[in-house]
């Protein structure tokens, strides 16, 4: 579902202007609060990623960690966060007579454009000692959540400034072809991780000499299956980034916020290591689920993405609640998908255990499948009726309610049903006492995207009347009077333009009448004359030939 006024190409409307402060033509309509909010969040991100580590051997809190790296990283932190600054302090703001807003892009794109440099520097590393460390048993260095926000916070502070509410006025078309480039990358990538890890993980196969048996066959089905799992859910995502619609930005948007502060969680809550025990950082697509492949790029093309369309969508009044829900339908769809996929993956466990005699635990394997498939077939249900678009909105809401909670239950079961070694933890920076580990960090975003979907549910179906009712009635407020000795203000050129609808006028009954020339006479059908009519109804009834009765004359009285 997409729509032409918030879409790629908008079309032209109606707009309606208020008074602003007057401002210099070349840099025209400058909404505030979008740029400060949007500034103000890449600020905090880019403060925030100082804090958590950037791989396995870089970051605050890892050992062995660089001092000429830490330097680096603080001198592109520092003229990032300047870039997010420039348009609003210092001899660069855009309330400054004179300025060009042109010249302000142009001086945000060379301070920002240093992070995304080593950005790519790490992710290039990362691949590097993938490739080198492949199949040995080592851990790669991997992403870790100081570059997940970091690179979004980066890329924020990077932006032009918005300047009105289509690409055309914003000139983001070059922004918005940079995030469909990301998600070609990503799935590149991680069909190269795919690859990589299937040929490491049977590399002994054909290598070895000895024979080929059951539990060989057993290694190839599990490597082929979990990988083209991984590989399909990091595709569905990442096929969001490449397309056009508001829809799929707002997926995108979601996808990639729920990635990074899904990674970010698992590493500062203790119970992070049993969800994922590389803390979400060293994960590669096959070997945990999604790996670095798909988080970076999704919060990359998610910061992207998010200000302009957020801003565009937010802009249209009445809004529009068709983008919403088609996004909805975009995350509740890889909901499902993990969901079945993960039910499918632990019965293959169970049946492989089982032919192999090896170690299993039916019960757990049972509660954990039902409980997959049971939130399998809620997503599915939900997906239906916001296809559908016939179902009760309360309904619906609440069936999103329960998609979450089942979403965490999920979570939660997965983390106490594991298997477990006797041995304590270990103390390093990853690894955990799981003889399996059945829960990854994509886990913990499926549940933040179901938050997502209900909140979604909420404010298009039983709270969209309330935020209407109440956006009438400050519409309706009687405006307070100008002063009599102050003239009426003049809107100015610059003054900020407004989506509107264009008023639908109502049909009127119209009576429609023929033309006396377009119809034709039928000659009246001929009718018999009646004499006269009659005034009473006399019934004749005929004496039936078999009745011999003679009627006799009525006998003389006695009396006579």
């Amino acid at each position: 579902m997409s729509d032409q006024r918030y879409d790629a190409a908008t079309a032209t409307v109606h707009t309606t202007a208020a008074g602003v402060v007057t401002r210099s033509p070349r840099v025209g309509y400058v909404p505030a609060r979008a740029n400060i909010l949007r500034d103000g969040v890449a600020v905090a991100l880019l403060v925030v990623a100082l804090l958590l580590p950037w791989n396995l051997d870089f970051g605050l809190g890892i050992p062995g960690t660089d001092g000429a790296l830490v330097a680096v990283i603080a001198v592109i932190t520092v003229l990032s966060v300047l870039a997010a600054l420039t348009p609003h302090v210092g001899p660069f703001r855009l309330t400054r007579p004179g300025q060009d807003v042109g010249r302000v892009t142009r001086v945000r794109l060379l301070l920002g454009i240093a992070y995304p440099i080593v950005a790519i520097g790490f992710v290039a590393y990362q691949v590097l000692e993938t490739e080198r460390v492949g199949g040995t048993g080592l851990v790669p260095p991997g992403i870790g959540p100081g570059l997940l926000l970091g690179i979004g916070g980066a890329l924020l502070a990077a932006q032009p400034p918005i300047t009105g509410i289509t690409m055309q006025d914003n000139g983001f078309r070059r922004w918005y072809a940079a995030a469909r480039v990301l998600g070609v990358v990503s799935i590149a990538l991680a069909t190269l991780s795919v690859a990589y890890n299937v040929y490491w993980r049977l590399r002994y196969l054909f290598v070895a000499n000895g024979q080929f048996g059951e539990q060989d066959v057993a290694t190839i089905l599990i490597t082929l299956l979990y990988g083209a799992v991984a590989m399909t859910a990091l595709v569905i995502a990442s096929r969001w980034l490449i397309e056009k619609t508001a829809a799929a930005r707002l997926a995108t948007t979601a996808i990639g916020v729920s990635g990074a502060l899904a990674a970010t969680l698992v590493w500062i809550l203790p119970i992070g290591r049993d969800i994922d025990a590389f803390h979400g950082i060293a994960q590669n697509t096959s070997t945990a689920a999604v790996g670095y492949e798909g988080y970076l790029f999704w919060a990359a093309a998610a910061a992207v993405v998010a200000p302009t369309t957020l801003y565009a969508i937010f802009s249209i009044k009445p809004p529009t609640l068709g983008a919403y829900r088609s996004a909805a339908e975009k995350c509740v769809t890889l909901i499902a998908f993990w969901s079945f996929a993960a039910a499918g993956l632990r019965i293959l466990d169970y049946l492989i255990a089982l032919l192999l005699d090896l170690h299993r635990a039916s019960y757990d394997t049972v509660a954990m499948t039902v409980f997959n498939v049971i939130t399998g077939f809620i997503a599915r249900w939900v997906h239906r009726q916001l296809v559908k678009g016939e179902g009760m909105l309360t309904v619906i809401a609440a069936f999103s309610g329960v998609l979450f909670v089942f979403t965490v239950a999920n979570l939660a079961i997965g983390v106490a049903l594991a298997p477990r070694y006797a041995a304590p933890s270990p103390t390093g920076t990853y690894g955990n006492n799981l003889a399996q580990q059945i829960t990854s960090t994509f886990d913990v975003t499926v549940c933040l995207l179901s938050l997502a979907v209900l909140a979604v549910t909420l404010f298009t179906g039983p709270l969209a009347g309330l935020l209407i009712r109440r956006r009438e009635a400050r519409a309706a407020a009687p405006a307070t009077p100008p002063p009599a000795s102050t003239p009426p203000a003049t809107p100015q050129p610059s003054a900020p333009p407004t989506i509107a609808r264009p008023a639908q006028p109502r049909p009127t009954p119209r009576i429609v009448r023929l033309k006396e020339d377009s119809t034709t006479a039928l000659s009246q059908p001929p009718t018999e004359a009646i004499a006269a009519p009659t005034t009473a109804l006399h019934i004749l009834r005929r004496a039936p030939e078999s009745d011999r009765t003679t009627a006799l004359p009525t006998p003389p009285d006695a009396d006579d």
